[in-house]
């Protein structure tokens, strides 16, 4: 489950629809188009709907939804934005929908959510748990649980952790199905764009804590892309665009001030790199410590 989707959860009590109930979904397409989209109800609360939909909804998008909802069949009809959708293990997939006449109510909340994006960027995925790149293959894969499981089962005197253990085969059982690997890159990968959409793009991105949002977004990503791969971490600003979900235009000055303080470098070809300094900055103040399965000292025997 997604952080949004979390939070969501924790905002308002959830009522679970104890009977069959269809909400329809209003929206408009690519062309501007009036569609409608039928979901069947999962749950509800004050603030918004769970919904089970055949096909996706891209999050963020304006919707209007109109049903019945709980055993007394109160009726609504209100305008909402999909505040998250990702695929059902079960089939189909599942959304989240979010009153727009609550949100307002709650800017003081998601300012504070943006913050902490940029501190806790790495937040547990299975790459991030087995330490592997998101292109390796299956040999590498099953080499690196071979290695970690030994280390971390439970019945390892000296090194078992049972929780990071679960952790690991979990992860191992997804990356190593091609089938369940892929569908996993597929969220993987939307996710992780949207982990990483720290500015609100009705907002004008100026003012000083913004700009230190910026400079601290641009050092946590090449941060994450160094510790993957040294001699090959770049990134450019393109990807700062769209990781950080800021336009270019607005990361300029924050470019400008780490490139003078020699927190990061521009290579020939216009690309951005980590100096040793800037990852040390980024250490101390952008990524949060973790403990994963590749970050845990390695067992005494073999130091």
């Amino acid at each position: 489950m997604s952080t949004t989707q979390k939070d969501q959860r924790r905002r308002a009590p959830r009522r679970n629809a104890t009977a069959p109930s269809v909400i329809r979904v209003e929206l408009r397409d690519g062309m501007g188009h009036p569609r409608n989209v039928t979901a069947d109800l999962v749950d509800w609360s004050d603030s918004g709907l769970s919904l089970a939909l055949v096909s996706p909804i891209k999050p963020g998008v304006i919707v209007k939804v109109r049903g019945k909802l709980g055993e007394d069949g109160i009726d609504i009809s209100r305008r909402a934005t999909i505040s998250w959708c990702q695929e059902d293990p079960k089939g189909g997939f599942r959304a989240g929908v979010e009153f727009l006449d609550v949100q307002s109510e709650r800017s003081g909340e998601r300012e504070n959510h943006q913050q902490q994006a940029t501190s806790s960027f790495q937040e547990l995925d299975h790459y991030e748990i087995m330490q592997l790149s998101p292109n390796a293959d299956t040999e590498t894969i099953h080499r690196v649980y071979r290695l970690l499981a030994q280390r971390y089962h439970p019945d390892n005197s000296s090194t078992g952790n049972s929780e990071l253990f679960v952790q690991l085969t979990d992860a191992f059982q997804t990356l190593s199905d091609p089938g369940r690997r892929a569908s996993y890159d597929a969220r993987h990968s939307s996710e992780k764009r949207l982990r990483w959409k720290i500015f609100d793009q009705t907002t004008i991105a100026t003012g000083p804590e913004v700009e230190k949002r910026k400079r601290q977004g641009i050092l946590a990503l090449l941060y994450a892309t160094t510790v993957k791969d040294p001699e090959r971490a770049s990134m450019t600003v393109h990807a700062f665009e769209d990781m950080l979900g800021c336009p270019r235009e607005h990361l300029e000055s924050a470019l400008w001030y780490l490139r003078g303080k020699g927190f990061i470098q521009r290579t020939d070809g216009g690309r951005y790199t980590l100096t040793v300094n800037g990852f040390e900055e980024a250490e101390e103040r952008c990524v949060k410590q973790m403990q994963t399965a590749g970050q845990l000292p390695a067992p005494a025997s073999e130091a």
